[in-house]
């Protein structure tokens, strides 16, 4: 697309903006009363008006602020008792080892002398693959 049609399309744009703030501001006129004082009436019921609706979108911000402040804790307690992979996979790791561990210690002779069956699983039992890491 040429630089040319692009600015005269943005061209267009503005001048619809322009006619569209022109026609609200010329209706907004048009509906007040000729009378000054009906027309300071006429303007202060509006502001009221207007007062009214910002009291209640102020309230409104603030319940959405509050929801959505409960969701940033409700969050953060959610991921506090989450656990990394590597951590779990850490935790699994070392659980087997101390199964592994406890099992030749028992099945070692009286007073922790080491026999051919504790030494076997010392040896011959191995680590488990990774389930969650690599």
């Amino acid at each position: 697309m040429s630089r040319r049609i692009r600015t005269a399309e943005e061209s267009a744009r503005r001048e619809s903006a322009l006619t569209k703030e022109a026609m609200r501001t010329l209706l907004a006129d048009s509906t007040a009363p000729r009378d000054p004082r009906s027309r300071g009436d006429h303007y202060r019921a509006h502001l009221v008006d207007a007062h009214r609706i910002i009291e209640t979108l102020q309230l409104r911000i603030k319940e959405v602020e509050a929801e959505r402040d409960k969701a940033k804790a409700d969050r953060d307690y959610s991921l506090s008792l989450c656990v990394t992979r590597t951590a779990a996979e850490e935790a699994r790791l070392s659980a087997f080892r101390l199964a592994r561990e406890e099992a030749a210690i028992l099945m070692e002779g009286k007073d922790g002398e080491p026999t051919a069956q504790s030494e076997a699983i010392r040896e011959k039992v191995k680590d488990p693959k990774p389930r969650w890491t690599r």
